[in-house]
């Protein structure tokens, strides 16, 4: 049996990794910036990535370290790079085997503020002294509704004009984070790459997702400018030929319909 820790434990790959570790009937711990939930079955540890507090601690006797942590917003941007850099020197002292990191497809290629900040969480990991490893994955399936729904309230639900995705569900990033997590192969040298099964038009989704929550509004297109439209115009958040995940957009509406009733 394997101790792991996921950092970013309660967020919404997080939760799904700490899921599959158990799922395999290994000992998982959660760190997060503030705490376990009173009753929860999971150690859950407080650590501050940017302060290194309480690190040393969480990390004790971890044999493997998965990193779901995110930082979107400009105030919360130090805990990728500095905040890589703690968990990392932390992990090393500690022993641990292997760390893996969950980083988004073609970070590299986006000029976008938030996908820098990632890709320079993506070098430490590449300059670490400890085996690591790094999984680019596609946007997941909640992505679409995070964009639609809170402007269906207007009566008009937004969709990316001339874009396409390839959306991936939690569980199969899972999968692939715990199945890099766990292989007793060297680290690859570069990043893995995994994407959902198959590519719909912005539009497309959008109206999928209208029509399984019920939602009224008509579905408009609309530009998405900047680094980030152009990026999403172009494909580069795209990779047909590395499809991993095997849960489809419309199953993960149906199940997340079925878990609120």
């Amino acid at each position: 049996m394997v101790q792991a820790l996921v950092a970013g434990g309660t967020g919404t790959a997080g939760r799904q990794v700490v899921k599959e570790f158990l799922a395999r009937g290994h000992s998982v711990r959660v760190l997060t910036r503030h705490g376990g939930a009173p009753g929860s079955e999971i150690a859950h540890f407080h650590g501050d990535l940017v302060t290194g507090d309480g690190l040393a601690e969480a990390l004790d006797g971890v044999d493997v370290l998965v990193d779901t942590t995110d930082g979107k917003t400009r105030g919360t941007r130090a805990v990728l790079e500095k905040g890589a850099e703690n968990l990392l020197a932390t992990a090393d002292g500690a022993g641990v085997g292997r760390a893996v990191l969950l980083s988004i497809v073609n970070v590299d290629q986006a000029e976008f503020p938030y996908y820098q900040a990632k890709r320079k969480q993506e070098r430490v990991y590449e300059g670490a002294a400890m085996a690591t490893t790094i999984v680019r994955a596609t946007q997941f399936h909640d992505f679409i509704p995070m964009i639609a729904k809170p402007a269906s309230r207007a009566g008009l639900i937004p969709a990316f004009s001339k874009t396409s995705f390839q959306t991936i569900d939690t569980r199969d990033v899972a999968t692939a984070l715990v199945d890099a997590a766990l292989t007793a192969e060297p680290a690859p040298e570069g990043p893995i790459t995994i994407g959902g099964p198959e590519v719909r038009t912005a539009r497309d989704m959008t109206t999928a997702w209208k029509k399984a929550t019920g939602t009224h509004g008509f579905v408009v297109n609309v530009p998405l400018p900047g680094a980030l439209g152009q990026f999403f115009r172009d494909g580069s958040n795209l990779v047909p030929d590395n499809r991993f995940g095997t849960i489809t957009f419309d199953r993960w509406l149906a199940d997340s319909a079925n878990a609120g009733r």
